[in-house]
């Protein structure tokens, strides 16, 4: 295993690469400290961005794995009030006004570390706010913490602490797609509680009870939609390689998966809270002063070739 720091031309792409003759991993510190490649044994896993100016592009408008806090998915309008006062996030969705995946997504890391074992690697990195956020006056550093396994696993920890000095909302979130080139023979297993149904802004109107099956074909389904999990995981298979995911959050986990339109990937997005939770307190969570709070999510993968 290795790791090697890589330069370019533009800072957006500098990047972490941790590498061996069977696995590739590429971290991008400064596209808010996201997972951009995840190859193995020749097949692709992640479907991230290309090294270059287009992925930029492909970036801004898919967030392609990124890292979602302080809220995940989306808040109505960018606006919540908390402890009385009304607060204003940046509108980044503009053709529905809404504030979507949080405020870090494009955020510059510093890497804290990186340690080589034999058989695996870790990468920390670490953004710091002083409460200067349009829209989250408050202060706290979140770390992101990388383990890369050679045995086939990656996973990826958020560890946030409250560095100020009153309490906040907050809620967590990846944002990964999935490379497949047949998703509809591609199978899904995850156990759902609710589903949350949206109006046409992707903003939760109504809970009602899954009735999605606990293993399923894709088939020509299609998803943009948000469900609580009754078990912290979810598994995904292609005819390339197969694919569990598990969270450790004692508070409960929610999935929000979205097929894009051209059927080459899937997003499977895990999350602390559904959209717009600051307003409807769907999963919604507060951190003290001086306290730190973690989650982590675990993938394990198989390719078959």
């Amino acid at each position: 295993m290795q790791i090697d720091q890589i330069s370019h031309s533009n800072k957006l792409l500098k990047h972490i690469h941790v590498h061996h003759k069977h696995l590739s991993v590429k971290i991008f510190p400064n596209l808010g400290g996201s997972v951009q490649e995840l190859i193995v044994n020749g097949t692709q896993i992640l479907d991230g961005i290309k090294v270059d100016e287009s992925g930029l592009t492909d970036y801004k408008s898919t967030y392609k794995s990124s890292v979602l806090f302080p809220f995940p998915n989306r808040i109505e309008n960018g606006i919540y009030e908390y402890n009385g006062a009304k607060n204003q996030c940046s509108i980044n969705e503009p053709s529905v006004n809404n504030a979507i995946h949080g405020m870090v997504y494009d955020k510059h890391f510093d890497l804290v570390k990186s340690e080589l074992y034999d058989r695996r690697a870790k990468v920390i990195l670490s953004y710091v706010s002083d409460g200067n956020l349009p829209g989250f006056p408050f202060p706290f550093e979140l770390r992101l913490v990388y383990r890369i396994s050679f045995h086939g696993a990656l996973s990826l920890s958020f560890e946030v602490k409250n560095t100020g000095n009153q309490s906040f909302p907050y809620g967590m979130g990846w944002h990964p797609y999935f490379h497949t080139n047949n998703l509809n023979n591609a199978s899904f297993s995850f156990a759902s509680k609710n589903f949350y149904a949206c109006d046409n802004r992707s903003i939760p109107i109504n809970t009602k009870d899954s009735e999605l099956p606990e293993e399923f074909t894709m088939g020509e389904k299609t998803f943009d939609d948000a469900f609580s999990l009754n078990t912290p995981r979810c598994d995904f298979n292609t005819d390339k390689y197969n694919l569990s995911l598990g969270f450790k959050y004692p508070e409960g986990t929610y999935l929000q998966i979205y097929t894009p339109e051209h059927r080459q990937s899937i997003a499977i997005e895990p999350m602390t809270c559904v959209a717009n939770s600051f307003n409807n307190k769907i999963g919604f969570t507060e951190l003290s002063p001086g306290k730190t709070d973690t989650w982590r999510i675990d993938l394990f993968y198989l390719t078959k070739s």
